[in-house]
């Protein structure tokens, strides 16, 4: 008796955990951004909605800081905190616009990320 009770639970409990997953969906695509002492490579980016974009400090010997101007996107701001050679920060387009970044220790370097 204790068996037939048992079954029909575990049953359940296995349903349960094989049914959709809650977590986030992984981005479709992905592009990347170098980060120089000169500026950011390419200045302006067409993206796809769902795009992981990675700013990368690809050379020199500046501290870089990547935030937004302006929109915010979905996916997140990066305020990325202080960067150096090799070091990365990333957020996901979730929704189409125009976003503007800068590299607020060197405000002049600007770019431009278009998600269509």
């Amino acid at each position: 008796m204790r068996v037939r009770l048992i079954l029909p639970l575990v049953a359940v409990a296995l349903a349960a955990c094989g049914g959709s997953s809650t977590g986030p969906t992984p981005p479709a695509h992905t592009a990347s951004i170098s980060v120089t002492n000169s500026g950011f490579a390419p200045e302006s980016l067409d993206a796809q909605t769902n795009t992981l974009v990675t700013w990368t400090v690809a050379s020199g010997d500046q501290s870089h800081v990547i935030r937004f101007t302006g929109d915010v996107p979905a996916g997140g701001n990066p305020n990325s905190g202080t960067l150096t050679v090799g070091q990365k920060a990333s957020t996901t387009f979730l929704q189409a616009g125009t976003y503007h970044y800068e590299d607020s220790l060197h405000t002049e370097f600007q770019g431009l990320v278009y998600v269509h």
